[in-house]
């Protein structure tokens, strides 16, 4: 799901390569909390109403 550019930055490459809740997983683990996981890509995606919860604080 991400990448890095030739200043080692991370980027997301595909968003297409993992789920609303890896992204948001993601956020939570970030160290220098840069990644905002915005709205879920597939609205049918399983547990979304606490995925929006959890995702609130990286807005």
């Amino acid at each position: 799901m991400f990448g890095y550019d030739e200043r080692k930055q991370a980027y997301i490459k595909d968003l297409t390569a993992g789920t609303y809740r890896q992204l948001v997983e993601a956020a939570e683990s970030c160290q220098v909390a840069i990644i905002h996981p915005g709205k879920p890509r597939d609205p049918t995606e399983a547990g979304l109403e606490e995925l929006l919860l959890r995702a609130e604080p990286f807005r």
